[in-house]
């Protein structure tokens, strides 16, 4: 287990000005506290899609936090929740692993998200934290197919909805790229 020190809201209370979301950073220390972890969904807006991210495992497990992109904001945070349990009983996530225990019997492979990434899909888990980069990963799902984002042939639906965030922000380019 990792014993770097947590700076999150209920390690290192913030006493600068207080929180940036009051109610919002209450909801997440209060699932934090009872649950273990708590599960943002995003309603993509002008995004090409919806996610969902974890905000916690980290502080309760010392696990990085897991995120899922381009499905339904409800069904993403069902698989980050779906993981945190997987973690929490002992399967812990790793970088480039093939897991089919966290969306209804689908294999799911994991990568790690570039900082670079952060200030854009993942404020309320920095503001949490207080002190990024703080560990995320992306479960990326497959097509219809089977296939993956990165992989030849890939259904354009499962490509265009997901994006690649292990590589760095300004090496990309399409949609994803443009959320700010």
């Amino acid at each position: 287990m990792d014993d770097s020190p947590c700076f999150c809201l209920l390690c290192a209370p913030t006493e600068w000005g207080g929180p940036v979301s009051a109610d919002r950073d209450r909801r997440i220390t209060k699932s934090v506290t009872d649950y273990g972890w708590h599960v943002m969904g995003v309603a993509g807006g002008d995004a090409p899609g919806d996610w969902g991210y974890s905000i916690g495992l980290w502080h309760t497990l010392r696990s990085p936090e897991v995120s899922v992109f381009g499905l339904p904001s409800q069904t993403a945070m069902q698989v980050a929740n779906a993981a945190g349990i997987a973690i929490r009983e002992g399967n812990p996530i790793q970088p480039d692993q093939r897991r089919g225990d966290v969306l209804n019997g689908y294999d799911v492979i994991v990568r790690p998200v570039h900082p670079s990434w952060y200030h854009d899909f993942f404020g309320a888990g920095i503001d949490f934290y207080q002190t990024p980069p703080l560990p995320i990963t992306q479960l990326f799902w497959p097509d219809k197919d089977g296939l993956f984002p990165w992989e030849e042939g890939t259904r354009d639906h499962c490509r265009k909805r997901q994006p690649l965030l292990w590589i760095p922000k300004d090496e990309t380019t399409g949609p994803w790229a443009q959320v700010a």
